[in-house]
């Protein structure tokens, strides 16, 4: 392929002798595409024995794997229950990177599509005191954020869109961790995406490079002393990528660059970016050296040693006593766990979130659950994706390769013997199965009620 004449006088002199090899990797090397394992539902052993794609595991991610570029990735029923997400494989090293935990508190700035914050959202898991906060600044990405958080069932994930200074000031030192996977020039994408190619200058470059600067200097506020910013990128260039780290650190004495432990990155070229000696701590994953298309990593730790600290939690709008035992019936009719988390009311919405702190520009918290409609209690699909199988009352599990689940996906009803009621749809095997939504069963038939604007 022919490269922008601005990133080829750019990167030629900087690669040297690898220059070729790069090139190489480029042209010839085919495109691997990459699956992230969703842990939340199952375990990467077995998904291996049950996934029909022929894996090859990475060495960037435990729960990643690489397949052929022409496998089909998203048609597959395991993909509609959420049980992973097809990732770039060097996209995947940056949450590993970040080494997130359960009960953590996280900010993900810069979060759509997902890929990083689903990875996340599995990483802290269901338990009490973890938080996800996924912030997408454009509402249209946000809204396919948000789905991608329903698809793979996170239970404990808020979906924001604000800027960065929204959270800098309403949020000061209050999370554990924060990513800033940055808007970038996107060299890494050249091969995928030529509008990439056709948007890319020098001048574009330098625009990234004040943009990243200030979204780090945003995100350095929000992070608690002894917290840690990982700052990521899918482009090749040391502007944006050295060059920022340096100048984030002679901002910001109180932070500095620390060793990834996991995964094992080709080390970042401080002779690129203002000679400081510890950004061989960063991660430069190059196309030919890593699997994937590239990307840049660094683990940036704040000193100190502080918890969060004590703030006020949002004050959810909370439904009406009456309005909490309809619904408290409506679960134990349909559910075998008690209500995983707290119940609040949002229009004619009802939510399952986690405790969370003041945040901006609110669009979704935890899981949409079920709708008031003229005084009873319809379910919403995200609810039945946040669920596990077993935890469902009513359910009806087929093979994913079986003509009733690809009708369900298409929307149609099936015709069945089940018990009437809510039902959820399940796809796997008497031993292992995973919700891919529900439908409503009367008098022989189930009605469908997979979203319409999800259907195949």
């Amino acid at each position: 392929m022919t490269f922008p004449e601005d990133f080829t006088a750019m990167i030629a002199p900087l690669l040297g002798a690898e220059y070729n090899d790069f090139l190489d990797a480029l042209n010839h090397q085919p495109i691997l595409r990459g699956l992230r394992v969703n842990t939340r539902k199952i375990s990467c052993v077995d998904f291996v024995k049950r996934t029909p794609f022929a894996l090859t595991p990475s060495p960037l991610c435990r729960d990643a794997f690489t397949v052929a570029a022409q496998t089909p990735l998203g048609l597959h029923p395991y993909h509609y229950a959420g049980l992973y997400y097809v990732q770039d494989p060097s996209a995947s090293a940056a949450v590993e990177a970040m080494n997130p935990q359960p009960g953590e508190w996280i900010l993900d700035l810069c979060a759509a599509p997902g890929g990083k914050s689903t990875h996340i959202a599995a990483r802290i898991g269901d338990g009490p005191g973890s938080l996800l906060v996924a912030n997408e600044i454009v509402p249209r990405r946000a809204k396919i954020l948000s789905s991608n958080l329903e698809r793979i069932g996170a239970r404990n994930a808020v979906v924001c869109c604000a800027s960065p200074e929204d959270f800098a000031q309403i949020c000061p030192e209050t999370f554990d961790a924060v990513l800033v996977d940055a808007p970038c020039s996107g060299e890494g994408m050249f091969r995928r995406d030529p509008e990439a190619v056709r948007e890319y200058s020098a001048a574009h470059v330098q625009s990234c490079v004040v943009r990243q600067n200030h979204i780090l200097d945003s995100a350095a506020q929000t992070v608690r002393p002894g917290g840690r910013l990982v700052y990521s990128t899918c482009t090749f260039n040391p502007y944006e990528n050295e060059g920022v780290v340096d100048a984030f650190l002679s901002r910001h004495p109180d932070f500095s660059i620390g060793t990834i432990s996991y995964p094992p990155l080709p080390p970042g070229r401080p002779e690129w970016g203002g000679g400081r000696a510890d950004l061989v701590h960063t991660g430069r994953l190059m196309p030919h050296l890593c699997p994937g298309e590239g990307h840049f990593i660094a683990l940036l730790r704040r000193s100190g040693n502080a918890a969060r600290p004590e703030c006020e939690m949002r004050t959810a709008q909370m439904p009406t006593t009456a309005e909490q035992s309809l619904f408290a019936s409506f679960w134990e009719e349909n559910f075998t766990i008690p209500i995983y988390a707290n119940l609040h009311r949002h229009d004619e919405f009802f939510y399952l979130a986690p405790l969370a702190p003041a945040l901006p520009h609110l669009l979704r918290s935890g899981v949409c659950a079920a709708r008031l409609a003229r005084n009873r209690i319809e379910p919403c699909h995200a609810l039945y994706l946040s669920l596990d199988i077993d935890e469902i009352r009513n359910k009806l599990i087929f093979s994913p390769e079986s003509s009733e689940i690809s009708a369900f996906l298409r929307g149609e009803v099936l015709k069945t013997n089940g018990f009437p009621g809510w039902t959820a749809i399940g796809a796997g095997d008497e031993t292992l199965a995973w919700p891919l939504g529900f439908g409503k069963i009367s008098a022989g038939i189930c009605k469908n009620h997979y979203p319409k604007g999800l259907r195949i």
